[in-house]
């Protein structure tokens, strides 16, 4: 496991190759983390988002986040990283952020705004640690930075790391190109980056439609993630009463898989008529289906449709037709 030597920002730039991360990149860790749990890069913040919730902060942690906040307007940035190091360590960066910009907003006659956007560039850029990188996109968030094309390709860099994409997007939302922003990022991150990505990402091109279709649920932690909101801003429901093409049958399918594993997001049940939908896909499959990824999805399709608490025998038998039982 490589150890953290330089800030992060370096890691990261210094890692990309024909503008992505190599597969197998992964942020260095500080020696006093070594040793413990090792979540893949972005993991537990997508972890916390899907299946635990954000906790509440606590009278110490508001306490903590206005003196780093002070610290940072006046200048004092050694204070305010000593500060937000201790921030980090007591709350991840995801569970202060709202808390984090209510205390700016409210005192924003207060402090220096001037400062506290330098603070914000310096953490993004010197940090080691992986809050105060995140703490510096939340700062950023209130702050205009559509104009400053040298920190929007630091934002770019960093959001490549899926630990740092959901924050990078944030950020990305208050400029003005946000959206074609966030479809450039989708493209270049595979983990939980790209699972946030889809999900920030608005459908207002046929590009990106298309692209949602084809890819949005290649991820490599689990399709299902992106599963149920690929299938509604793609059109994938209006494609399938159209003439598909191969490819496109093949997305359809590949959303389909994703939506049928239900475990760790609602999937397929979360259709308006998930029955009638899957009879639609399996007319398609009858003309289409010539592989075994279309052979595999359709045997799923059977098999959630023979559980008694989602029982069809119609589906079933579809099924059984096309696989020749």
């Amino acid at each position: 496991m490589e150890t953290v030597t330089g800030s992060l920002y370096n890691s990261i730039s210094e890692a990309i190759v024909e503008g992505e991360l190599p597969k197998n990149y992964s942020l260095p860790k500080k020696a006093d983390e070594e040793g413990g749990i090792t979540w893949a890069d972005g993991a537990l913040d997508g972890v916390m988002i899907y299946h635990m919730g954000v906790p509440e902060n606590d009278e110490k942690t508001l306490s903590l986040i206005a003196d780093a906040v002070k610290a940072a307007s006046e200048g004092d940035t050694k204070g305010a990283d000593e500060l937000f190091l201790i921030l980090g360590k007591k709350a991840r960066a995801i569970s202060v952020i709202d808390a984090l910009q209510s205390y700016i907003m409210e005192h924003r006659e207060e402090l220096s705004s001037i400062n506290l956007y330098k603070y914000a560039a310096h953490l993004l850029v010197d940090s080691d640690d992986t809050e105060c990188v995140k703490t510096g996109f939340s700062l950023l968030e209130l702050m205009v930075t559509d104009d400053n094309a040298e920190l929007k390709k630091v934002v770019r860099e960093l959001g490549l790391s899926d630990e740092f994409t959901l924050f990078a997007l944030f950020l990305m939302m208050t400029w003005t190109n946000g959206n074609d922003e966030i479809f450039g990022l989708a493209r270049k991150v595979h983990g939980w980056g790209r699972i946030h990505a889809v999900e920030k990402l608005s459908p207002d091109t046929e590009e990106i439609k298309r692209w949602l279709l084809l890819e949005g649920v290649h991820n490599n932690v689990i399709p299902a993630y992106s599963a149920l909101v690929c299938w509604y801003k793609s059109g994938a429901d209006e494609a399938l009463d159209g003439e598909l093409t191969k490819e496109e049958f093949n997305g359809i399918r590949d959303i389909i898989n994703g939506l049928l594993d239900e475990e760790p997001i609602t999937g397929l049940s979360g259709l308006d008529d998930c029955e009638d939908t899957i009879m639609r896909f399996l007319g398609a499959a009858e003309k289409m289906s010539e592989d075994d990824d279309d052979l595999e999805t359709i045997r799923a399709i059977q098999e959630y449709f023979e559980k008694e608490e989602t029982s069809s025998p119609e589906v079933v038998s579809l099924c059984k037709k096309i696989l020749g039982e």
